[in-house]
């Protein structure tokens, strides 16, 4: 019977991820058709009509998208090896106890034989004082109540073999077309990249020139203001656990250092705004650009760190909360916005792909991105901010 229940379990956790809550899925299919529309509109303001990083959009997207397929296919993969691992178990155990069950209704059947049919007509028969009878009668009844149940037991043990032979059919065969998918998935992300590639290298030179643009800066900056100032309005309707605290001003941090520590699930069960002085830094790598200095070539000052780091390497969400934008932004490339509540956000951009979608709650830890080059980058990095209430603070203030 355990393992009945186990398998029952199994199927039911199976049934929940393959159907997730209806009204859940169409809440996030709304959000996420309301940041979409705000994203077109936010890119198409007179000032905006094009710029020359616009010609990777469609290929950095693309890479994005298909890195993200490729990492929910390796979860699900990594998933189903772990449930066809338990079911092979389960398999062995049931096995075992089929063929105990055999052997124990054999030597029944041997000491049935060897006693003859009919074992209470012949104590009926044979004289004995009634009370013994009656005893030896209800031992009988015993054994045979037992024999029964050993029956069941054994009917019910090869139906649950059958139940996990079926399952891990049904299991492999899954395996196998993502397997398969993932092979497709791999050409085609190095189609895109193959492009995007071609695409730079074509556009190298105007790229590092329109970098050093004071003009582009500034738009750039203006445009992320007002994503965010939409996104808080966007999100004015959702209830809030505890009033905004009063802003306090930040100093700019000192230049120059390494990270070596990155961001981890021990304060996941924190309120954001109780973690001054405990974070973590979302990706290793060197900070060459910090919160207040000045650009080389002008310009508004730094409103965050860039943080030089392994095209490729994990970029981990510092605090829990939930995903307020995922998508590629002009200046900022792959751009993913996490809000952390009390009016905390956390902002990665230059992302090469984004791992979460707008309403996917994210703990702290959690991997988000990878780094990247995107948004006409010349290196790959992380360019990180925090903000409160829209505005951006020093995250070297906040990190321990």
């Amino acid at each position: 019977m355990r393992f009945l229940v186990a398998l029952a379990c199994l199927c039911v956790a199976f049934a929940a991820q393959a159907t997730p809550d209806p009204g859940r899925q169409d809440e996030l299919k709304d959000l996420r058709a309301r940041i979409k529309a705000l994203q077109e509109d936010l890119e198409q303001t007179n000032e905006d009509k094009s710029e020359v990083a616009d010609a990777l959009k469609h290929s950095e997207r693309r890479i994005s998208d298909v890195n993200r397929g490729l990492r929910n296919l390796e979860i699900r993969q990594r998933k189903l090896s772990q449930a066809l691992k338990q079911l092979a178990g389960d398999t062995q155990v049931t096995e075992a106890e089929i063929v105990a069950q055999q052997q124990r209704l054999a030597e029944l059947l041997r000491e049935r034989y060897a006693r003859g049919e009919s074992d209470a007509m012949r104590l009926l028969l044979n004289g004995q004082n009634p009370g013994e009878v009656a005893r030896n009668i209800e031992y009988y009844g015993y054994i045979g109540r037992a024999r029964a149940e050993l029956i069941r037991q054994h009917r019910a043990s090869l139906a649950h073999l059958r139940a996990l032979q079926d399952k891990t059919r049904i299991q492999n065969a899954d395996l196998l077309k993502i397997k398969e998918e993932r092979v497709i998935q791999k050409k085609t992300l190095e189609a895109e990249k193959i492009a995007r590639q071609q695409v730079l290298y074509k556009l190298s030179s105007q790229l590092r020139q329109q970098r050093k643009q004071i003009d582009t800066l500034v738009r750039n900056e203006r445009r992320l203001t007002q994503l965010i100032e939409r996104l808080a309005r966007l999100a004015a309707s959702k209830p809030k656990p505890r009033p905004p605290a009063q802003i306090q001003p930040e100093a700019p941090s000192k230049p120059g250092r390494m990270v070596k520590t990155v961001a981890d699930a021990s304060l996941a069960g924190i309120s954001f705004s109780r973690l001054k002085g405990k974070l973590a830094l979302p990706v290793a790598g060197e900070i060459i650009n910090k919160f207040g200095q000045r650009r080389e070539d002008g310009g508004p000052a730094w409103k965050g760190l860039f943080i030089r780091a392994r095209q490729g390497n994990e970029v981990r969400s510092v605090g829990s909360g939930e995903v307020a934008f995922a998508d590629w932004l002009r200046g900022f490339g792959n751009l993913l916005i996490i809000d952390h509540g009390d009016g905390y956000l956390s902002l990665y951009s230059n992302n090469e792909s984004l791992y979460k979608q707008p309403g996917d709650p994210v703990r702290a830890g959690d991997v988000v991105a990878s780094v990247g080059s995107t948004g006409g980058q010349n290196e790959p990095g992380l360019y990180f901010e925090l903000r409160r209430q829209g505005k951006p603070f020093d995250p070297l203030t906040w990190v321990r």
